[in-house]
Order: structure tokens, then C-alpha cells, then sequence
């Protein structure tokens, strides 16, 4: 079991998830949660683990115990809350996300967005092999910033056109896109009205999870930078591991419980594992 933590760094309410702003993660419904292209690092750790070997672009993780947590960004009023947390169910590449969610009535709300998370749309050439993907929403389209969402950085290996990466050779597909990955999580929690406090039982979670740091507070939950201010993890995350893991989404859960929008049968599945490496 391991929890995947980090800043929400364009939300920066500590109640609520901004959705006009930020649109990962997304809330699909009660169900689900559609977490996009956010947390490269993140996203290519997950490629390289479980879809980097595969054919079919799809991995089902639900008995691996893997959790993501988000918390507010840093605001003026110096609050600091969890405001989502969901179990990784289905690890996808884009393509794997657009070909099946596209054409799932429960998603087509976030497909439809202007700006909507499921930005990639896969291109194909006559023979129907995958050569590459073109931007379909507004999503990270600053810039260009939604090519280095499936790219670590620009290679020789593709053209772009356009909205258009193409790939040069399809078969360098897997060392090129090294970050083609997204989620689809089980909900446990999404603030909508109210996050979740980071009380005295959760900061302890954090500070033993995180033992070389002395500056962690219930703002600063992930310590502090050198000009004193609170670490946003910027581009990163926290992993913790068990048992510190399995207290930290039992409080998560017992909290949610609490404000009457949990996912009861998910507490079923909280286990303990043995220790990550």
C-alpha cells in the first residue's frame, strides 16, 4: 500500500477544488475520479511501472492499494486542507482514456469541456497504427505545454505540427512518450464545501513520513524552503509508504465518513501491506 501526496497548486481553496480553474483531478461523479495531466514525475513513474512493457495501454492496479492525495495551495491566509483523495483503479495511456471514456456516457460531460483533462486525442495513419496525438482541448495548450504531457523533453524522434505530434518511427512509441499515463481513481473523497482538516493525527502521519525535515506544521505539511516558506513540492510528491500509508487513509476515510461523502465500500479494502522499498 502506498499514498502518492501532493499540492494542488492551482486550487488553492482550501474547501473546494477550483473546476473552472482546475480541471485535474476531475470528479467525474460519485464514482469516479479522472486524474489527467497533472504531476509529470508522477505520471512517468506509473508509465515505466506498469505501462511501458504493455500492448494494450491499460493496467488494472485496484489490488495494489495505491492512493492519491491532494492538498490546497499555498494562499495568504496560510490553510492548509486535504481536498481529494482517490484509489487508483485503472492506470491508461491517453489513447487507452480517449477510446474507451470518449464513448462512456457517465464521462462524456468532461470529454465535452473546453478545457477538458482528456486533452489527447490518438492519430492513426491508413494502416490504423497509432502514430502520435493532436490537442483536442484548451487543457495545458499555453506554450505547447501539452506535448511535454506524454514527452520528458523534445526529441528528434517526432514532428510537430500544428496540435499535432506525430511520431517519426511508431515503434519508438514506448521510449518516446514516457509519460503517456493517466488515472482513473476510485472517489473517496472531493471537497465541495469543506476540505478535510489536517489535524494533530494527520500531521503526526506526515511528520514521521517525512523524518529528516523539523519544520512541519499543519500548513507546512511537507516542510519549509530555504526563505522559510512552505513547500509546495513543486513538479513532485510525497510517497508514503505503510504503516504510515494505511493511517493516513483510514483518517482520510474516517473524516469523509464524518461529512456524510464517503465511499463506504472502499473502507473493506484498506488492508495492511507489507513495506514498500
Amino acid at each position: 500500500m502506498k499514498v502518492f501526496a501532493y499540492v494542488v497548486a492551482a486550487s488553492k481553496n482550501p474547501n473546494a477544488v477550483d473546476t473552472e480553474e482546475c480541471t485535474v483531478p476531475y470528479k467525474v461523479n460519485d464514482k469516479w475520479i479522472f486524474f489527467g495531466p497533472c504531476k509529470k514525475h508522477l505520471r512517468e513513474n506509473f508509465y515505466r511501472l506498469y505501462l511501458s512493457t504493455l500492448h494494450d495501454g491499460e493496467v488494472d492496479v485496484s489490488s495494489e492499494d495505491l492512493y492519491v492525495v491532494g492538498v490546497n495551495g499555498s494562499n495568504v491566509e496560510k490553510i492548509r486542507k486535504i481536498v481529494w483523495a482517490g484509489k487508483v483503479q485503472r492506470t491508461l495511456t491517453f489513447e487507452k482514456a480517449y477510446n474507451t471514456l470518449s464513448s462512456d456516457e457517465q464521462f462524456k460531460e468532461m470529454v465535452m469541456r473546453k478545457n477538458s483533462p482528456l486533452h489527447l486525442e490518438p492519430i492513426y495513419n491508413e494502416t490504423k497504427t497509432f502514430i502520435g496525438y493532436k490537442l483536442r482541448s484548451t487543457e495545458h495548450e499555453e506554450n505547447n505545454e501539452w506535448i511535454f504531457d506524454v514527452m520528458k523533453e523534445k526529441n528528434a524522434d517526432v514532428r510537430i505540427k500544428g496540435k499535432m505530434l506525430i511520431l517519426k518511427d511508431p515503434s519508438r512509441r514506448k521510449e518516446v512518450f514516457s509519460r503517456d499515463c493517466c488515472f482513473l481513481c476510485e472517489n473517496i473523497f472531493f471537497a465541495e464545501g469543506k476540505g478535510i482538516d489536517i489535524g494533530d493525527d494527520i500531521l503526526r502521519i506526515f511528520k514521521k513520513a517525512q523524518p529528516d525535515k523539523t519544520d512541519i506544521d499543519k500548513y507546512a505539511i511537507f516542510g519549509r524552503t530555504k526563505n522559510g516558506s512552505a513547500n509546495g513540492l513543486r513538479g513532485n510528491y510525497l510517497e508514503i509508504c505503510e504503516p504510515l500509508a494505511n493511517k493516513l487513509v483510514k483518517a482520510i476515510i474516517r473524516r469523509s465518513e464524518k461529512m456524510a461523502i464517503h465511499n463506504k465500500p472502499l473502507k473493506k479494502n484498506i488492508q495492511r501491506r507489507g513495506k514498500c522499498s
